[in-house]
């Protein structure tokens, strides 16, 4: 996350450009076998505050601002989007069906 403190940071790059480095990379580091794990709620809690963490910086608006995360989501676009949280509900589900439909010889059952 460090690493790309200088790319949320920077105001010549577009929102939409920061959207899709977000969506590229960090959604994959978060989501990354997250399908076949459960996931504590206080780890629940840490992913969605990096999410929003990462929407802050791009929006390039400090927590020292004071200004709500609803709104953040509003500047950045993301407002209607789903969050990370779902986005792994929806990839469980998804695993889930896929191991349902297996033959019961196969390992994963």
């Amino acid at each position: 996350m460090n690493a790309l403190n200088s790319v949320w940071w920077h105001k010549n790059i577009t929102k939409n450009r920061k959207l899709y480095i977000y969506q590229t990379i960090i959604w994959r580091i978060l989501v990354y076998g997250a399908e076949v794990l459960q996931i504590p709620t206080r780890e629940i809690i840490t992913i969605l505050s990096t999410e929003m963490d990462v929407l802050r910086w791009s929006a390039r608006k400090s927590r020292m601002e004071r200004i709500k995360n609803e709104h953040i989501e509003e500047i950045m676009g993301v407002k209607w989007k789903p969050d990370i949280i779902d986005i792994i509900k929806k990839k469980k589900l998804q695993w889930y069906g896929h191991v349902k439909r297996m033959p019961e010889e196969r390992i994963p059952k």
